[in-house]
């Protein structure tokens, strides 16, 4: 009767430490499109030469165990671990510690905008910017590996550990799922996305000539698919040589300026463009004269708004033409057919959540046992080294090693058997929710 009342006490015990483990003390800072403009949010962007530095002497300042910081055009976060609840007051003190050159009246306005997440609801945000649910545009993928890049960094700086670890491994390993088995980002919504997929159904073959015509992020990130795609016949004009030349050099193009295009002598097979200039830039006479003498038919995207085409082009010349208005058709019903799939996604989320708080409770019962290896160990040498010593000098040197099986043996099982019951309750008490 003795040994079940202590097996029963020492299930009690387990079942009070798993009820004192939650994962409050988990907390995140939000920045992000939904409350704030591009300029606001692009103030607490970190330059990724002062990132280490900086996030270091936050996480010491505060008495931070653990900091992530996430940065990317759309978003800035800090995910970090802190014992107090997360009000607009502590939120100030982190973004000032963060930026110590804003303003107080600006701190403050931004504490109380951004959004707050304490506990679990931590996770689930999480969960959420990993599965792009929360992105400008739901379904881009990009975002999961930004999230895993900043995890990275913040980790070789030694300033995450093993919350942030499981944390960032439940949202790859949830955002997957998300990704395979829903129709969240089946089809295509940025203007690349779809004016790559206007040019891939165009049938353009890998030797053919691609003219770009501007070098901001859109013509980059075009530049960057055709030689993914293995197109190495591409050239980029632009206004200025610096951004062309860059983008030039990092996907093997050849450029020119803008002002070069009149002779321009290649031809062409495909013309991108997207500038930011208020008026067409391909009049009918530039694009006569960039035909260089060819009749066929010519795949024209113009990204720009407004277009970079003039309306003559189309009208004298034989080209399959796609432009803003088109793209944006597109992504619209795309985002709605995406948007379809959130109710799908919901499942997969909770699941991720109840994975976490799992793997969440698990390691820390494992972390608070792990004194006891070294405490039964010592245990085991007083009571042969000290408590039975007299007794033992009795016992001939087969009974001493029989001895000292069974106390390793007994050893082994006090060390495995109350990490084994803390597991059994938890998987009993996750069954009942």
């Amino acid at each position: 009767m003795r040994d079940i009342t202590e097996i029963q006490n020492k299930n009690l015990c387990v079942h009070l430490v798993i009820r004192l483990i939650r994962v409050n003390d988990i907390k995140a800072i939000a920045i992000t499109h939904k409350n704030f403009d591009l300029e606001s949010i692009g103030r607490f962007h970190l330059p990724a030469e002062e990132r280490a530095t900086r996030l270091t002497a936050v996480k010491k300042q505060l008495g931070l165990e653990e900091l992530m910081y996430i940065s990317t055009c759309n978003r800035v976060e800090l995910v970090f671990t802190l014992p107090h609840f997360l009000c607009p007051g502590v939120t100030a003190q982190v973004l000032q510690a963060l930026i110590p050159a804003l303003n107080e009246e600006e701190v403050k306005q931004t504490a109380y905008r951004a959004e707050r997440f304490n506990g679990i609801e931590t996770a689930e945000h999480l969960l959420k910017v990993a599965s792009s649910i929360d992105s400008v545009v739901v379904g881009e993928r990009e975002i999961i590996t930004q999230l895993r890049k900043a995890y990275e960094e913040c980790a070789a700086h030694n300033l995450t550990g093993d919350v942030l670890r499981l944390l960032v491994s439940q949202c790859v390993k949830t955002a997957k799922e998300i990704y395979t088995h829903t129709d969240l980002s089946k089809k295509p919504v940025s203007v690349v996305s779809l004016a790559w997929d206007e040019f891939r159904q165009y049938g353009i073959p890998k030797e053919g000539r691609v003219l770009l015509i501007g070098a901001g992020q859109v013509i980059r990130n075009f530049a960057k698919f055709l030689y993914e795609n293995e197109y190495r016949n591409v050239t980029i004009a632009n206004r200025t040589v610096t951004r062309a030349a860059e983008i030039a050099e990092d996907f093997q193009c050849q450029y020119l300026l803008l002002d070069e295009l009149e002779n321009y002598t290649e031809g062409f097979d495909a013309l991108v463009t997207c500038t930011a200039s208020d008026n067409a830039i391909i009049s009918d006479v530039l694009y006569k004269s960039l035909l260089a003498g060819e009749t066929n038919q010519k795949l024209v995207i113009d990204l720009a708004l407004p277009a970079d085409i003039d309306s003559s082009v189309l009208i004298n010349h034989s080209v399959h033409y796609t432009g803003m208005l088109q793209i944006q058709k597109r992504a619209a019903t795309n985002i709605g057919f995406r948007e379809q799939a959130l109710e799908d996604c919901k499942p997969i989320l909770q699941s991720g959540i109840n994975a976490f708080e799992k793997n969440f409770q698990v390691r820390k019962i494992e972390r608070a046992m792990t004194s006891i290896p070294e405490t039964i160990k010592e245990i085991k040498e007083t009571a042969l080294g000290s408590v039975f010593a007299k007794d033992l000098e009795h016992l001939d040197e087969n009974s001493l090693e029989l001895l000292q099986k069974i106390m390793d043996y007994m050893e082994k099982k006090y060390i495995s058997i109350p990490m084994k019951m803390a597991r059994e309750v938890l998987i009993n008490e996750a069954a009942k929710n």
